[in-house]
C-alpha cells in the first residue's frame, strides 16, 4: 500500500541588481509550493490517486474521520497491485507498523516477545517459534506470500495463538490515524488485506483487528479439502491442524469463520 521531496530553491537575491525581480519569482515560487502542497494532503476528490511510495505520515485530511474502507484502498491505490508489490516484511518493517500503532492507538503496549516478527512469536516456552515460515510464492504461481510448515504438524496440534500476536483498535477513528500514520502507503494497502473484525470472546465486543508478525500471511483455502488448520471456535484465536500437515506444506485456513470483516458494525464502514 515517489518519496515526498521539495526542490531546493536557488537564490534569486543574491545579484543586487536583480534583487528586486528575484523576490518576485522567490514569492511566487513560495505559493506555488505551497499551493501544491495542500493539493497533495487534502485531495480534491475521492478518486485522487497518492503515490504507492509517497512518505507519510501526513496531516490527517479534512474529512479523515469519515474515511472508508474502500476510500482507503482507492485513495492508497490497493486495487491491482503488481506481484512485486507483495514482498516479504523485515524485522525493520514490522518494527514501523508497531511504533506507528504505539504513537497512534496504545502508547502503553509492550511489543517485547524475544521471537522477531519475521519468525512469528513464541508459541509455547517463551522463545521458541511457532511451526511455520513464511516464503513467497514464484510469480508463475501468483507471487502471493503465505505460511509453509517447518516441520511435520500433527493433527490436533496447536499451531497459533492469536492472542500472542494480533492487535486490536478501539475504535475506527483509531485505526484511521493509525492509517495516516503509516510511513509507507504500501504499509496500508497490506494492512487493508490484514483486517479483519472479531468478537472478544462469547459475550465481548466486536473489535478491529490486525497483526504484526507474518502469522498474518495465512492464506485461505480454495476447497474445504485445502483447509488443514482452523479455529477452535468463531471466537476462538486459538488454530489447530485439522490432520497430519507435512514439512513444506501451506498452511490454509477459512475466513469464514474467525477472520471476518463486518465493517459497518464497527463504524468504519465498508464504502
Amino acid at each position: 500500500m515517489t518519496q515526498w521531496k521539495k526542490k531546493r530553491s536557488k537564490s534569486l537575491v543574491a545579484n543586487p541588481a536583480k534583487g528586486i525581480v528575484g523576490a518576485k519569482y522567490l514569492v511566487a515560487g513560495i505559493g506555488l509550493l505551497l499551493l501544491m502542497g495542500l493539493t497533495h494532503i487534502y485531495p480534491q476528490s475521492t478518486t485522487t490517486k497518492l503515490s504507492l511510495k509517497q512518505a507519510l505520515p501526513l496531516p490527517l485530511p479534512k474529512d479523515w474521520q469519515s474515511w472508508t474502507f474502500k476510500r482507503f484502498k482507492t485513495e492508497f491505490q490497493c486495487y491491482h497491485r503488481p506481484s512485486s508489490a507483495f514482498e516479504l516484511y523485515s524485522v525493520e518493517d514490522f518494527q514501523m507498523m508497531r511504533d506507528t500503532y504505539i504513537q497512534y492507538v496504545d502508547r502503553s503496549y509492550k511489543f517485547d516477545d524475544p521471537v522477531p516478527p519475521t519468525e512469528g512469536y513464541s508459541l509455547h516456552v517463551k522463545g521458541t517459534p511457532q511451526p511455520y515460515h513464511a516464503k513467497k510464492q514464484h510469480v508463475a504461481d501468483g507471487g502471493q506470500r503465505g505460511l509453509y510448515a517447518s516441520r511435520d504438524i500433527h493433527k490436533g496440534e496447536l499451531v497459533h495463538n492469536g492472542t500472542k500476536s494480533d492487535v486490536s483498535f478501539p475504535n475506527a477513528n483509531a485505526y484511521r490515524q493509525f492509517m495516516f500514520g503509516l510511513p509507507k502507503r504500501e504499509m496500508g494497502c497490506d494492512v487493508t488485506e490484514w483486517t479483519w473484525t472479531q468478537q472478544q470472546g462469547e459475550n465481548g465486543p466486536l473489535k478491529l483487528m490486525t497483526g504484526f508478525t507474518i502469522s498474518i500471511l495465512i492464506n485461505e483455502g480454495w476447497t474445504d479439502e485445502d483447509v488443514n488448520v482452523l479455529p477452535e471456535s468463531d471466537v476462538s484465536p486459538l488454530f489447530y491442524a485439522t490432520r497430519d500437515i507435512q514439512k513444506g506444506e501451506e498452511l490454509l485456513t477459512t475466513y469464514e469463520t474467525l477472520y471476518s470483516a463486518d465493517l459497518d458494525a464497527v463504524g468504519l464502514m465498508w464504502k
